[in-house]
């Protein structure tokens, strides 16, 4: 499986690619040591409830994110523009506690 994670916002953008079979991560464009089955298992956990794209067009900057997963042959993207899933703040603390935020 492989899993891409951009989030981006006026001050910093980041960019997190996850290889669970190769079991690397890359993120910002340098390879990071990461655990990576455990943390894409949470993290497709987290997304799993999203809906494919939520936007709120009344908010001209703000966050925006993009996580797409291929697996299985299939590919799944959510995406979002300044409105955000009830859990979004899961997604943050996963990113957070791995110091990719």
């Amino acid at each position: 499986m492989k899993i891409t994670v951009t989030v981006f916002n006026m001050y910093k953008s980041r960019h997190l690619t996850l290889d669970d079979e190769k079991n690397e991560a890359v993120f910002n464009g340098k390879k990071i040591e990461l655990d990576v089955p455990p943390f894409a298992s949470r993290l497709l956990a987290i997304v799993s409830s999203w809906d494919n794209r939520m936007v709120n067009n009344m908010i001209l900057d703000g966050e925006s994110y993009n996580v797409k997963i291929e697996k299985d042959g299939k590919v799944y993207n959510y995406e979002g523009r300044n409105k955000f899933p009830a859990n979004y703040r899961d997604f943050v603390e996963l990113m957070r506690s791995h110091n990719l935020w």
